[in-house]
C-alpha cells in the first residue's frame, strides 16, 4: 500500500467563501467556519460570496479536522490533473478603415 502524500488535494463541495483577505479566505465547509491560506488551496473560490468546490491540501484538511485518517468521501487528486486556465488570446492590431 502506497503512503499518502500530505500535499495531495482533497475536494470539498458546496464550500462558501465568507470573507477573503490577501493571504487567506474564511470558508464555510459543512457546518464549520475555517480560515485557509491561499497557498494551501486550489480552485475558483476567491472572493466573499463565491460558492462551489474547493481543493485543500490533505495535511491542512487533517490539521483543521475536516477529514479523519480515512475519510471515505475524500479522494486524492494530483495538482497536475487540475484544469489549467488558458492564457488570453494574443491581441492583433486592426487598422482603421479610411473613409
Amino acid at each position: 500500500m502506497a503512503a499518502e502524500d500530505p500535499d495531495d488535494l482533497v475536494p470539498f463541495q458546496d464550500v462558501r467563501v465568507i470573507r477573503s483577505t490577501g493571504p487567506a479566505i474564511l470558508c464555510g465547509i459543512r457546518d464549520r467556519l475555517v480560515w485557509l491560506s491561499r497557498a494551501h488551496v486550489s480552485g475558483k473560490l476567491w472572493c466573499a460570496g463565491d460558492r462551489g468546490t474547493l481543493f485543500i491540501r490533505r495535511s491542512v484538511a487533517r490539521d483543521r479536522q475536516l477529514i479523519g485518517a480515512s475519510t471515505p468521501d475524500a479522494f486524492t487528486l494530483a495538482e497536475s490533473s487540475l484544469p489549467r486556465r488558458r492564457p488570453p488570446a494574443r491581441l492583433r492590431l486592426v487598422r482603421a478603415t479610411q473613409r
